[in-house]
């Protein structure tokens, strides 16, 4: 699987992130397959992934590992799951999550403006009113963009968590099937170089 990531050898043919190639090969935690390097990419990378921010998601992911001090080739190779035929049911997923999250809380709902009816009631006795009596309704559509921006980055952080925990389960036990491995390997070692060799009888 090393093939399909941003390999330090040609992190240089990345586009954006490439300039900083050499930035990146002095910083080894960059480069470091131990745990404490792999987990945060996980999750950092599963949700920068399903963030509505195509476009600047390398650049992103880059800056998140050199901050977290974690994983560059897994964050940046998780970028890949949104891709343009992925997009689309992705968003479309977070979106409805995100959008379930507002409706049961509240929170991240657009803020509100004047509602229509209030200004028409107030145009006779303030006329100046009668200029502006359709501005809600010219807001109303940056209300509903802001809370679709807002479903789509709820849904995406939550989803992204989700995603994360699972990549960081698979992780682990992945490592505890190789360290498994790996003691039964010299637990055999040990004890074939404390069997001494066989000599037939004369």
């Amino acid at each position: 699987m090393l093939r399909f990531l941003p390999r330090k050898a040609r992190f240089h043919r990345y586009p954006v992130v490439g300039r900083f190639a050499d930035i990146a090969r002095k910083r080894a935690y960059l480069w470091s397959f131990r745990t404490e390097n792999v987990r945060p990419s996980l999750y950092a990378g599963a949700i920068v992934a399903l963030l509505p921010i195509m476009g600047v998601q390398t650049l992103a992911a880059f800056l998140l590992a050199l901050l977290l001090r974690s994983n560059v080739m897994l964050l940046i190779g998780l970028q890949f799951i949104t891709n343009p035929f992925t997009a689309a049911p992705i968003y479309y997923g977070t979106y409805q999550l995100g959008q379930a999250v507002i409706e049961a809380s509240g929170f991240g709902v657009s803020s509100e403006v004047e509602p229509v009816e209030s200004l028409i009631t107030l145009e006779n006795a303030e006329p100046e009113l009668e200029d502006h009596k359709t501005a809600p309704r010219e807001l109303a559509w940056t209300q509903r963009l802001g809370t679709t921006v807002n479903s789509l980055v709820i849904g995406g952080i939550i989803a992204g968590g989700f995603l994360g925990l699972i990549l960081d389960q698979i992780w682990r036990f992945g490592v505890a099937r190789a360290a498994a491995h790996h003691a039964k390997v010299e637990e055999r070692k040990r004890h074939s170089d404390s069997t001494p060799p066989f000599t037939p009888p004369e």
